[in-house]
Order: C-alpha cells, then sequence, then structure tokens
C-alpha cells in the first residue's frame, strides 16, 4: 500500500458495494498504508529523482531507501549495492573503496549469527539509545561545530550518520548507524521511525525538532571492490502500535516480502536470542536458504528450553535433531515486530507445544478424543458445544461420556446419510432426475422412496 493507498480508494468501494463514505474510506486507507509503511521501512513513492548529500562519518556504507537500481548518476567514488532479494532497488549504498578485499568470507548464514550478537552487545552497552546519539554529538564537536551541524541536519538533502559500530568480521564488515534529521511539517515520511533526541530541560528553553532514525544495521561480504551485496536490517527497542484488528499473518508475506527485515530487541533478550531473530529474518526474507547448518545451530543455542522439551519428549536423537524439529515449525514468517521481543519468545514457545503434540499424534493417536470417534480434531472441537458447556472459558465435560454420545451421534448421521443415498438411488431407477430427486427428498421422508414415481410414470 504505502503512499499509494489513495488510489485503491475506488477499487475499495467496489468492493465493499453500495455507497460508503468516501471520506472514511480515504481516511482508513491512509492509515493501512502508514501501517504498512512502518512496517517495512518503505514508503512506495511514485519513481522520482532526488539529490542527496552524504556525512558517514568514516562508515564505507549507508542506507538509502527506495534507491531504483541503475538509475544513480555516476559519482566517483560511489557505488550502488545490489539487493539480492530485490533486483529492482538498492537499499545500501558504498561511500568509500574497500581497503583491502579478503580472498573468501564466512557462510552468510554465520555472518548473521555474528551480526546479531554484536547487536546485542551494543544494545546492552546503550549505544541504541538516543542518549548515546546526544554523546557522540557532545564528544566529536564542539559548541559552535554542533550548531553549524544542526543548521546542515535541517537540509532534507543531507543524510548525516552517526556511527556505533564498525568491524571487519571474517570477511564481513559489520555496522550499525543512525541518521540525523531535523523534524518539521515538510519532513519526508520513508517509512522509519524516529526518535526526539531533546527535550525542555536539555535544550533550555524551546525544543528543536532534533531526531535520529531508528538504528540500521548493515551486513556486507569484503571479498570484492565494489561490493556485490548488502543485507539490511532495522533495529527496534520499543513496540510499536498498530490496530490489533488486523492479524500479523495477512500481513506477514507482503511484508517479508517487500520490506526491510527488522529486528526487536528488549532488556531481557539474550545475544543468542537477537542472533537467532537476525538468522530466521534473513531466512524468511530470501537471504539465505534453508539448507543452510547454521539455521538449526542458532534455533538451538537461542532456545535451549524449548529445544531440550522437544528433544526429551520426542526421544530425538541429540539437541540439534531437535532444533530442526522446532525449524520446522518456524518456516512461515510469525515475528510480528510491531508486537516486541516478548512477543517473538511467546511464538516460539508456542512452535515448540505444537512440535510435541504433533509427534504425540503421530505416535499415540488412541490418546485423543477425536481418533476414538473417527473424525478430524477440526471437527471434534466444532460438535463439541452439542455436548459440553463451557466454565470460565473452558469446556468442561466427562471425557468418557462425551465420546460415548458423540459415537452415538455421528453414528445417527451416519445412518440417514446411508438412507438418503440409498433413497436418491431408488429415485433415479424410477425415472427422477438428479435434481428432481434431490427436490422430492427435501419435501418427503425417504422411506417414501419405494412407492415415489414421476408424473405419468408409474406402473
Amino acid at each position: 500500500m504505502g503512499h499509494w493507498s489513495e488510489g485503491l480508494e475506488d477499487e475499495a468501494a467496489q468492493l465493499i458495494g453500495g455507497n460508503p463514505d468516501r471520506r472514511v474510506l480515504r481516511e482508513l486507507l491512509v492509515q493501512a498504508g502508514r501501517e504498512i509503511d512502518a512496517l517495512s521501512g518503505r514508503s512506495f513513492h511514485p519513481v522520482r529523482r532526488k539529490t542527496s548529500l552524504f556525512e558517514p562519518n568514516g562508515l564505507p556504507f549507508v542506507d538509502i531507501p527506495d534507491l531504483q537500481a541503475g538509475s544513480m548518476e555516476p559519482v566517483a567514488g560511489v557505488w550502488e549495492v545490489p539487493d539480492p532479494t530485490n533486483a529492482e532497488i538498492s537499499t545500501v549504498l558504498q561511500v568509500s573503496p574497500l581497503a583491502d578485499p579478503v580472498p573468501s568470507a564466512a557462510p552468510t548464514a554465520d555472518a548473521l549469527w555474528i551480526a546479531g550478537q554484536l547487536v546485542a552487545h551494543a544494545s546492552q552497552a546503550g549505544r541504541l539509545s538516543g542518549d548515546y546519539v546526544l554523546h557522540w554529538l557532545g564528544t566529536s564537536t564542539n559548541h559552535e561545530q554542533r550548531k553549524e551541524l544542526f543548521r546542515r541536519v535541517m537540509d532534507p538533502a543531507l543524510r548525516y550518520y552517526v556511527p556505533i559500530l564498525g568491524v571487519p568480521v571474517n570477511g564481513w564488515w559489520i555496522q550499525i548507524a543512525r541518521r540525523l534529521i531535523w523534524v518539521t511539517s515538510e519532513t519526508e515520511d520513508d517509512g522509519r521511525l524516529v526518535e526526539l533526541l531533546l527535550n525542555e530541560a536539555m535544550a533550555g528553553g524551546e525544543v528543536p525538532p532534533l531526531a535520529a532514525v531508528e538504528a540500521i544495521l548493515v551486513v556486507v561480504p569484503i571479498t570484492r571492490q565494489p561490493a556485490e551485496w548488502a543485507f539490511t536490517a532495522r533495529l527496534w527497542t520499543d513496540q510499536v502500535q498498530r490496530p490489533s484488528s488486523r492479524p500479523w499473518s495477512r500481513i506477514a508475506k507482503a511484508i517479508h516480502g517487500h520490506g526491510i527485515p527488522t529486528i526487536t530487541l528488549d532488556p531481557l533478550s539474550t545475544p543468542y536470542e537477537i542472533a537467532c531473530q537476525v538468522v530466521l529474518k534473513g531466512y524468511w526474507h530470501s537471504y539465505i536458504t534453508g539448507d543452510e547448518p547454521a539455521l538449526a545451530n542458532a534455533v538451538a543455542m537461542a532456545y535451549p528450553l524449548q529445544v531440550d522439551r522437544i528433544q526429551r519428549q520426542t526421544h530425538a536423537p541429540d539437541r540439534i535433531s531437535a532444533a530442526a524439529t522446532l525449524l520446522e515449525q518456524l518456516i512461515r514468517p510469525g515475528f510480528d515486530p510491531a508486537r516486541g521481543a516478548e512477543a517473538t519468545r511467546r511464538y516460539v514457545r508456542r512452535k515448540a507445544s505444537i512440535a510435541v503434540m504433533q509427534y504425540r499424534k503421530n505416535v499415540a493417536p488412541d490418546r485423543y478424543p477425536w481418533t476414538q470417534v473417527g473424525i478430524s480434531e477440526r471437527r471434534y472441537y466444532k460438535l463439541l458445544p452439542m455436548f459440553a458447556q463451557k466454565v470460565n472459558g473452558r469446556y468442561d465435560y466427562d471425557y468418557n461420556d462425551v465420546v460415548a454420545r458423540m459415537k452415538v451421534y455421528l453414528d445417527e448421521g451416519d445412518r440417514k446419510q446411508t438412507i438418503r443415498a440409498a433413497a436418491l438411488e431408488v429415485l433415479r431407477e424410477h425415472g427422477f432426475g438428479e435434481e428432481a430427486a434431490r427436490k422430492w427428498l427435501q419435501r418427503h421422508p425417504p422411506e417414501e422412496a419405494v412407492d415415489a414415481w414421476p408424473r405419468g410414470r408409474r406402473p
């Protein structure tokens, strides 16, 4: 959706039918579009030309939103870095040449695992906070330089980056940075979250709208000059408010197909959990394939309690096999970044429980009531309200009694279906057409089919 959500107004009105209020419909579409922008980290603007000035402060790479591949005018010392999952855009620019490209690099999944742990350590040290940005500004510039910097940041064409981390590891460059912006009514919304840096106490009066964009992780192989491709991810330390009535499962495919990966952190997140998130996001966004050994290893190290439970209750031969079982439950994008890091942990715990239940169903099917009556679990719970009542939100019933009564109910249903099928066959033999036979059965008991004949056909 994004900023072209307004163009869906006529289509949405046609799908709704009737004569909906166009003003309300437009507001809802714009709200949904902004939600998609925030979750995807993209703005989906129409194609246009734009001039930008970069001050990376020593970083060799900078993030750039929605750059159409091949559209940048040639600039000495600047290269587009392709996005391997979307050949039409680039999200990273290389702004300085690599001093000495390395001959080889570690596998991509291993690099993402290391990057996730570096993100965790930066978060624990408080380097992803707005206070750190202010600290960096205070130590890297004097008072006069800061005033000049603020004047330059007011220019929307300037992209000024505060470096948080920048280090080469095993043939990869891993960096984290935050961009400074001056927020006004004319500031362009590019789908990124912003944090105001100054309050009244700091400013000593009127609060200047200086803000820092969410932290961006960039992971690039440095085996060639210029770099071949790059992985980028957004780092969120707080939850994002969005309508709870819109299930994540309905938009997850679009976000993971067209958006920038989002990593959620909180004080309870362990370094291994954050690193596992980075690896899983790389998998869901198609930067790595499902046959990477690091995937199962990441799950085993990030969620040891859940993996131990699966190994113990499914009799898996080792922890990696148990982790692979859990990973099979995580093949679909289930982490809603707007719900925060705790939602991620709940999601994994729930998937571990599902893996154990599926194993139990396969090895001991007779222990479940729906298998005893010969129906699916889904149908069993649809029929259950006919035989039991809920007490405090849970069904309270005698297991054996319900199974016995449900068997009688299903057997009676099967008997009626058998009689109806036999009656239809008799009516066809007497000369009724298919539709006429069914209509006859709607008006008469099936037992009377023996004496039923079409008009003029009675012997």
